[in-house]
């Protein structure tokens, strides 16, 4: 039955950490409905910044970095849509594979790659990994200006902003890169009788495009982080060449990403089509005596015949893509909108 599918082990970064400094409990505890700890979490740390760390540097002679740069309120903005963005992709991975019914197009021993997108050492091994290219980067390169935002730059972004980057990253690498392959691998059927005409994948494409939006978004956030000072007329202000490049390069991959996803799934989609295609061919030429020669051909099974062209006919308007006309034009927005506010604001420079 479609929901019976559920990921196994999928432990997720960002949940262990907030369970670990006891945002869990603290959820349950707070009066009516439960809130995701995550986002007590993150909101906790960023609310500790801002309205706590960042009010003591200005009483102490600094500046409120929301004064001084406002367009960072993008990044803690950012950070919060990565927290959603797990959240989606995480339970969206499951509800699709319920969708398609992966449980009964494959047996038990190719739908254990299913079961989760990464293992959890996967995910500590990279984090840790990223943790501490941040601390020497942080210690050698940029340093702890004021004693008072130690912790974050000691802290916060190591054990609060990171896992959250790890693991949306992660995730969404998963459903774009791996998830693909996987229905390659299992070698999974059409379900050529779909009302939605997409051999059952529609809630594949789904998830495809809807996790490419939220990337698309954060890009988009990054962009007002970087160029903000700039829309904002900050005196002096000019982007470095990293922050263009790392832009351009984020961009690509995010196209790079869509691009693969949606290839993949159409060679897949379309290899299986041409299989069952064949394999009518065949059917068609056991009914007909003499196929080759129109003049002399005779049905020897129109039974067979008839089934056959039936069958053919539900194979040959399947689409060899999980989209529709309308969802390739909202993702070839989401492609081009990033990169079309860049070169706006550049030009403008």
């Amino acid at each position: 039955m479609a929901g019976d599918f559920e990921a196994r082990d999928e432990r997720n970064l960002v949940e262990y950490m907030a369970a670990l400094f006891g945002f869990a409990r603290l959820s349950t505890a707070l009066p009516g409905r439960d809130i995701y700890p995550p986002y007590l979490f993150v909101g906790f740390f960023s609310f500790l910044d801002l309205a706590v760390l960042q009010v003591y540097v200005h009483l102490s002679g600094g500046t409120h970095i929301l004064l001084d740069v406002p367009s960072v309120a993008a990044g803690y903005v950012a950070v919060l849509l990565g927290v959603y963005g797990i959240q989606y992709m995480s339970s969206g991975y499951e509800s699709a594979l319920a969708a398609i019914r992966a449980q009964e197009r494959a047996d038990s021993s190719e739908i254990d790659q299913f079961q989760r997108i990464f293992s959890w050492r996967a995910k500590v091994i990279v984090y840790a990994i990223a943790a501490l290219a941040l601390y020497a980067n942080t210690l050698l390169n940029v340093g702890v200006p004021y004693q008072v935002t130690a912790i974050n730059f000691l802290f916060t972004w190591e054990f609060v902003f990171l896992p959250v980057i790890v693991e949306f990253a992660l995730t969404y690498y998963g459903i774009h890169f791996l998830l693909p392959r996987r229905f390659e691998n299992a070698g999974f059927n059409l379900f050529f009788y779909d009302p939605r005409n997409m051999g059952g994948f529609a809630a594949v494409g789904q998830l495809l495009k809807r996790s490419y939006y939220l990337y698309t978004a954060g890009l988009v956030l990054f962009f007002f982080l970087v160029y903000g000072p700039v829309l904002l007329a900050v005196d002096g202000y000019v982007p470095g060449l990293f922050e263009l490049l790392f832009f351009s390069a984020a961009w690509f991959v995010g196209l790079l990403s869509i691009g693969y996803s949606m290839h993949t799934m159409h060679q897949f989609m379309s290899a299986e089509k041409e299989q069952r295609i064949r394999e009518l061919e065949e059917e068609l030429h056991g009914a007909i005596e003499n196929p080759y020669d129109i003049n002399n051909s005779r049905v020897a099974d129109q039974e067979q015949l008839d089934d056959a062209r039936r069958r053919l006919e539900q194979v040959r308007s399947t689409r060899v893509y999980p989209a529709t006309f309308t969802m390739w034009s909202q993702i070839a927005i989401s492609v081009l909108l990033p990169q079309l506010l860049q070169i706006t604001v550049q030009t403008a420079l």
